[in-house]
């Protein structure tokens, strides 16, 4: 309602423009944290994004799963707080958050949450990421070698109860202490399982009575790998990946 000579200038109207956040999850072979060239994307991966209240997930906003490549995305979003919540692949461990270069790390924290980002009108975030890894494993054989040429031949016999331990591995040699000790079984089988991807050196402790074979004579998945000390080469296990030749 205007009376006679007056003017009101208080009628006004605000736009804002959509915006967007995403990225990728992926599988971090290494699990160092990092998207690290070749890693594959995880398709089907189930995302969820909140409203941030106080820095802990408010609303569900909405749910999405990840394509082919691993990328998903939300867009058409008020400007305002959000918080990402990725669920864990059947399998999969989340990798350690917050390791190096923000735009390519996991921002996935404690129940897959990533922290509270703020978008602005038309603002895109593509740098919220989340890695997984699957565990790997380590193991195969102790055997009579009856006739010490460092190779298992057709019938020579597994040997039980032969002690194995598991060791980080740096620079080509094992760090600390054990992580891990087992003994074989009765056909001589061991192995080490759950293991998160890394460098990894096993040690042969030698049964009373016996020597240790020549190592590295012939095929590889074949022959003998403990070398001074019972120790081996270092091993670098990628996420779900299984070595048995060693």
């Amino acid at each position: 309602t205007l009376a006679s000579g007056e003017t009101n200038n208080t009628v006004d109207a605000g736009l804002y423009q959509g915006a967007a956040i995403g990225d990728r999850v992926w599988e971090d072979t290494n699990a160092n944290g990092q998207q690290d060239a070749g890693e594959a994307g995880i398709a089907g991966a189930t995302v969820r994004l909140y409203t941030c209240v106080n820095g802990a997930p408010g609303a569900l906003v909405a749910q999405t799963t990840t394509n082919a490549s691993g990328n998903y995305a939300f867009a058409g979003l008020m400007p305002g707080q959000y918080i990402v919540a990725f669920e864990t692949p059947s399998g999969y461990t989340l990798s350690t958050a917050d390791v190096g270069a923000d735009g390519t790390d996991s921002d996935a924290g404690v129940g897959g949450l990533s922290g509270c980002y703020t978008l602005a009108s038309g603002e895109t975030n593509d740098t919220v990421d989340a890695g997984f890894w699957r565990p790997a494993a380590i193991g195969d054989r102790v055997w009579l070698d009856a006739n010490a040429n460092g190779q298992q031949d057709a019938g020579e016999a597994g040997v039980a109860g032969v002690a194995v331990e598991l060791y980080a591995c740096a620079n080509g040699a094992p760090v600390g202490s054990a992580l891990a000790s087992t003994s074989t079984d009765a056909a001589g089988n061991y192995g080490f399982a759950g293991l998160k991807p890394g460098d990894y050196v096993v040690k042969f402790i030698t049964p009373a009575g016996y020597s240790l074979s020549p190592i590295n004579i012939g095929a590889d998945a074949t022959d003998s790998d403990a070398g001074l000390g019972g120790f081996t080469a270092c091993y670098t296990l990628a996420s779900g990946e299984t070595d048995n030749s060693v």
